[in-house]
C-alpha cells in the first residue's frame, strides 16, 4: 500500500459521525513505546478489521513498528502547505525524465506530511524514498490538499559534483595534432601582402627584421615597402582581350561646373590603399595539410560554471 493514508475500522467512522467532525480529517500516529517516533497521515477507507489500522510499509518503518503493535491516533487540522524540500534517497531518481509529474501523481495519494519523513512514490516497477527535509509553513505538518504547492529538490543521497573541466582539456585539438603554432604573426604592407617570413610566438625575424625584399643600399640597409598603385593590375575583358590598369595617377582629376553642389577642397585627396593602412602585424598564415580544417583557436569567451574553483 504506498501513499499517506491509513484504512480505520467502520466504528472509527461511526464516532467521528457522532462527534460532527468535519472530513477529511488527519491523525497524528505516535508510537506508544517511544513518544518521540510519530508522522501524520489521512484517511483512505474505513474497511479495517475492528480494532485495527491498517498503515503503508514506509510508515511503519518510520514509527518501527511490527505487525500487531499498538499505535495511538489524535485528530487534527493542518494549515495548507505552500513549500516542501525534499531530498532523494538514491541518485537513481535522476533518471526520471519528468520528475515534477511522477511527483503530482504521486501526492494525490497524500493528505499531509510532515518534516523527517521518508515516504515512497512508485514510478514504474520501482520505488523510490523521498525524505521531507523542510515544510513551509513551520509546524508539526501540513495539508497539500487543494493547494499549490512549491517542491524545492535537494541533491540526492550519495550524488557527486562533475568535475568541471576546460574545453580544452576534453579532447586533443587539430592544433595539438598538427603542432600548429596559433601565436606567430607576420609582417603585411598596405595591401595585406606578407614581407616577412612568419614568425612562432610573435614578432618578425631575429632583431625585428623580416626577409622582405632588399633596396639598392646593399644587405646592409633597411628594408622599404615596396611602391604600390591601385589599378596597374592586368585582367582579361568580357570579350577575352587582356588588358593592364593605368593606375589612379594616368586620369587627372575633372573639373566641375561652377554651379554644380559637388564640394571639393583645395587639395584633392585620392584614397587608396597606401593612405589607409600601414605596415603592420597580423596573425601567421596557418600551413595545413590539404584537405584540413583547423578549428583550434582559443575561445576567450569560455566561462567555468558559477561557484567553481575556475571561476574563482
Amino acid at each position: 500500500m504506498y501513499g499517506g493514508k491509513i484504512v480505520m475500522p467502520p466504528s472509527a467512522l461511526d464516532e467521528l459521525t457522532q462527534l460532527d467532525v468535519e472530513l477529511p480529517i488527519n491523525f497524528e500516529i505516535t508510537n506508544p513505546a517511544n513518544v518521540e517516533l510519530n508522522t501524520h497521515a489521512g484517511v483512505l477507507e474505513f474497511i479495517a478489521d475492528e480494532g485495527c489500522v491498517n498503515l503503508p510499509q514506509w510508515m511503519m518503518d518510520q514509527l518501527r513498528l511490527n505487525e500487531g503493535d499498538p499505535v495511538r491516533l489524535v485528530g487534527g487540522r493542518y494549515p495548507k502547505g505552500k513549500m516542501i524540500k525534499i531530498q532523494p534517497q538514491s541518485v537513481d531518481f535522476l533518471e526520471i525524465s519528468d520528475p515534477k509529474a511522477v511527483l503530482e501523481r504521486a501526492l494525490i495519494n497524500y493528505s499531509c506530511m510532515s518534516a523527517g519523513d521518508i515516504i515512497e512514490i512508485p514510478y514504474n516497477t520501482l520505488t523510490f524514498r523521498l525524505l521531507i527535509m523542510e515544510i513551509t509553513p513551520p509546524g508539526p505538518a501540513i495539508s497539500v490538499i487543494d493547494t499549490d504547492l512549491e517542491v524545492d529538490f535537494a541533491p540526492p543521497v550519495g550524488y557527486v559534483e562533475p568535475e568541471y573541466k576546460r574545453p580544452s582539456d576534453l579532447l586533443p585539438t587539430m592544433r595539438d595534432k598538427f603542432t600548429i603554432d596559433t601565436k606567430g604573426v607576420q609582417d603585411v604592407d598596405a595591401r595585406g601582402s606578407g614581407t616577412a617570413t612568419p614568425v612562432p610566438g610573435g614578432g618578425a625575424g631575429a632583431g625585428g627584421k623580416g626577409k622582405g625584399k632588399e633596396t639598392d643600399g646593399g644587405e646592409g640597409g633597411a628594408a622599404a615597402p615596396a611602391s604600390w598603385e591601385a589599378f596597374k593590375g592586368t585582367g582579361n575583358s568580357l570579350g577575352g582581350k587582356r588588358v593592364k590598369g593605368k593606375g589612379v595617377k594616368a586620369k587627372a582629376i575633372e573639373g566641375i561646373d561652377e554651379n554644380s553642389r559637388i564640394i571639393r577642397t583645395d587639395q584633392p585627396r585620392i584614397v587608396t590603399a597606401d593612405t589607409q593602412l600601414g605596415t603592420r602585424q597580423v596573425p601567421a598564415a596557418l600551413n595545413l595539410p590539404y584537405g584540413a580544417l583547423f578549428f583550434g583557436f582559443d575561445l576567450s569567451n569560455a566561462r567555468p560554471p558559477p561557484g567553481s574553483d575556475a571561476e574563482a
